[in-house]
């Protein structure tokens, strides 16, 4: 059974690893804030596949990867809070250990780990030191709280990742169908052309039939003809397949609520994660614009058009704080707001997710 789970564990590292995460700013920021605060010359956010401990981002050191046998992280991922190695020197643990031997000659580590909404525990939040060393309560905190701001981060990028995904193999069905109504046009018009060119020939009393029996069938045919043309043209042309898109996306999602909203922040679709978070059904929210879930106060002071224009300016914006419900509670809440462009680079809609984290205990 643990071999099971670490596999599956491997695989999901895997996954994240695939992320663009080099580039991710915010990340970066964890990394320095960590180190001012814990006072550590070095930060880094580590990931552990199967031989290797891979380096998403650092401060205070210029390293990739290191091998996973001669790693902290192959302890420190084990731990359920933070896990400290006030003088590796004197932990059996890393007797021999290159790292503490040679160079660098790390002699204090400690780390909180980065563990997935799913229970999969990827790497870590770590820093070290090359003195002995510890970590008062306070800075231990800080570590365990930036550790579950990664994970946000990385979950909200692996989302949007597999968001887009699929929007693209939605798009590539949606081609394949538009070819598919080209070619049965072609199919099933061509036999009614020759059925209303004999009912022309029978008009024209070339043909001995009855007339009241082929004006019926004739002006049934040229219904039949009108909409295959409407049909066709339909899915020649732009139809509005936001339904489609939504659906596929998010319909197995409960753990986040994720809402399309229009230009102007209007509610267009959300899924059952949204209507469990927010209390809302369905019917109720669509076309309600999204501030409502804002407390007044924050309404008066024009947060949630701030937020769009964030994310009109900069592709994404982030933000915790006070949500409302339906039945006037409150409760603590994680929003990515990503603007969504169209071919000309337009923002015609943003998608937001919001995660409750109420049950954290946070500084």
């Amino acid at each position: 059974m643990e071999k099971e789970v670490e596999v599956k564990r491997i695989e999901r590292v895997r996954q994240y690893l695939s992320l663009d995460v080099d580039l991710f700013q915010e990340l970066r920021d964890i990394t320095s804030l960590a180190s001012s605060i814990c006072e550590k010359p070095i930060s880094l956010i580590t990931l552990l596949d199967e031989n290797i401990n891979w380096v998403v981002t650092s401060t205070g050191a210029d390293l990739a990867f290191a091998p996973r046998e001669t790693s902290f992280c192959q302890f420190a991922i084990k731990a359920n809070g933070p896990f400290i190695i006030q003088d590796a020197k004197s932990d059996e643990r890393f007797k021999g250990n290159p790292l503490v031997y040679d160079q660098p000659g790390v002699r204090f580590y400690a780390s909180s780990p980065l563990i997935t909404s799913d229970g999969f525990r990827l790497g870590t939040l770590c820093l070290f030191d090359l003195k002995p060393g510890n970590l008062n309560d306070l800075q231990k905190k800080t570590l365990e709280v930036l550790s579950r701001q990664v994970i946000f981060l990385l979950e909200a990028e692996l989302n949007k990742k597999e968001l887009k995904e699929r929007l693209e193999e939605v798009e590539q069905k949606n081609e394949s169908l538009r070819a598919i109504a080209q070619l049965q046009s072609h199919e099933i018009r061509q036999p009614l052309t020759s059925i209303m060119g004999l009912l022309n020939l029978a008009e024209e009393d070339l043909v001995k039939l009855n007339k009241e029996w082929l004006s019926m069938v004739k002006s049934a045919a040229a219904v039949l003809d009108n909409k295959i043309r409407s049909i066709v043209s339909e899915s020649l042309g732009n139809p509005d397949i936001k339904l489609l898109r939504f659906n596929r996306m998010v319909e197995e999602i409960e753990d986040y609520a994720i809402l399309l909203l229009d230009a102007n922040g209007n509610i267009e679709n959300w899924n059952k994660g949204a209507e469990k978070i927010k209390g809302y059904k369905t019917k109720e929210i669509i076309g309600r614009n999204f501030s409502l879930f804002y407390p007044k106060e924050q309404q008066e002071a024009g947060l949630p058009q701030k937020l769009l224009n964030i994310a009109t300016q900069k592709g994404v914006a982030r933000d915790e704080g006070l949500r409302v419900k339906k039945d006037g509670s409150t409760f603590m809440a994680r929003v990515v707001i990503t603007a969504i462009h169209n071919e000309d680079g337009e923002t015609i809609g943003f998608t937001k997710v919001t995660r409750d984290i109420s049950g954290n205990n946070m500084l």
